[in-house]
């Protein structure tokens, strides 16, 4: 990977403070998803909405995010960072407060718009801690980043599970305001790093970016993430929602949402490491973070029918089935972000980032309407898991072409 242009690597402590405050930033951000699905019910009631519609605005909400981050590198070349920073912490702040009391379709269609264009921060700090800290922590940096932006799904879960019985179900919301408010404010204070930009504007450069946009290599590589993106969005928004249909209570929801953060941390923190450590050792760096990507998916495959064929009456069971299915769907969080500096160079990688992500993550209001709204609400929670264990095979299908075909060692900036 090549040195970063344009960035002034600080000293490993300021690279390292960069990387941990971006991702608890991230991980109060995405802490809303579980949370509101955790407390879908009661707001049900409250509002007189239906709690299909809830999961379907919710969906609407992941289909903002998805374009969000695809609009996410064509903004950074144009806004500060700073600026995009305050703005998305706007959008995830202002729903907090006014979900509770929403009553009307279209205000709550608009709130949960607004908390998705949030996203729009994401690969830009990704792409940033890879950045501020030294190459051969890359993949590290990424899958550290990335595995405590999306503790925020078992956080949020246990957030609501924990501050509902006790102070009622509305309290969740205020308090991760105040949480999401206090952590983006710490950033904005002592976060220093230089923009990023790419800032050619010309048309050759526009159909140039054009064309590497719709690359068989790209469209692989959004293919390969895409079971991360559907079954990880599955499992946050859904889990909640299939241990009550199973029979279990607040308590163990909430302990529940705790097995869904350390999966998805643990695993993160290990492909990561495990990433670098072989992209270190290969002489094609690319096609070994692919493999490792790759071997997320096979335990998404395992881990789905594991939810399809186990009987999840028993806790014990039911807790490390989710452990195993939180680990497996995270894993391709740690390694996929690692392979674009892989395959592309800096004035590309902005674009690429941002618009793979965001295409990619088209798994997140996918699955949460197939898994959860057409699926799980109807009790047939085992055709959910099943489309998890489809979207798996079309990730390794994908990863075995780019290995064999797509990705030369060529294509590496080395």
């Amino acid at each position: 990977m090549n040195e970063t242009q344009g960035v002034k690597k600080p000293f490993h402590f300021a690279g390292w403070y960069i990387v941990l405050i971006s991702a608890l930033a991230g991980c109060s951000i995405s802490s809303a998803f579980s949370q509101f699905s955790a407390t879908a019910v009661d707001l049900s009631l409250k509002s007189g909405l239906s709690v299909a519609l809830l999961l379907t605005a919710d969906t609407v909400k992941s289909a903002a995010i998805v374009a969000a981050m695809m609009c996410a590198g064509s903004i950074y070349r144009r806004v500060r960072l700073h600026l995009i920073f305050a703005l998305a912490f706007v959008c995830a702040i202002v729903p907090q407060l006014f979900l509770p009391s929403v009553s009307s379709p279209a205000a709550l269609i608009f709130l949960k718009i607004l908390q998705g264009l949030g996203a729009v921060v994401f690969p830009i700090l990704i792409m940033i801690s890879m950045q501020v800290v030294q190459p051969s922590q890359s993949g590290f940096a990424s899958a550290v980043f990335v595995g405590l932006f999306n503790c925020g799904g078992g956080a949020g879960g246990m957030i609501a599970g924990f501050l509902g019985p006790k102070f009622g179900w509305e309290s969740s919301y205020y308090v991760l305001a105040m949480i999401q408010a206090a952590i983006g404010t710490v950033w904005l204070i002592t976060v220093k790093t230089n923009d990023f930009r790419h800032t050619s504007s010309s048309s050759a450069s526009r159909r140039s970016s054009f064309r590497l946009l719709l690359s068989p290599q790209v469209w692989l590589l959004i293919l390969a993430f895409l079971s991360t993106t559907y079954v990880l969005q599955a499992v946050t928004v859904g889990i909640p929602l299939f241990s009550m249909w199973i029979g279990y209570g607040d308590w163990e929801t909430a302990q529940i949402s705790s097995a869904a953060l350390m999966g998805t941390l643990i695993s993160c923190l290990v492909s990561g490491k495990i990433s670098d450590m072989i992209a270190l050792r290969s002489q094609n760096r690319a096609k070994a973070r692919l493999t490792v990507l790759m071997l997320g998916s096979l335990l998404i495959a395992l881990a789905s029918c594991l939810f399809i064929f186990l009987d999840l009456s028993s806790f014990p069971i039911f807790y490390l089935c989710v452990l195993l299915i939180c680990f497996a769907s995270s894993w391709g969080l740690g390694t996929f972000y690692a392979i674009l500096p892989e395959l592309y160079n800096n004035s590309d990688l902005p674009l690429v980032t941002g618009f793979a992500g965001g295409v990619g993550d088209i798994g997140m209001p996918l699955a949460q309407f197939i898994v959860v709204v057409m699926f799980g609400t109807r009790g047939l929670w085992e055709w959910g898991w099943g489309t998890c264990a489809l979207t798996a095979a079309i990730s390794i299908s994908a990863c075995i072409v780019l290995l064999l075909k797509h990705v030369s060692h060529n294509s590496i900036n080395s």
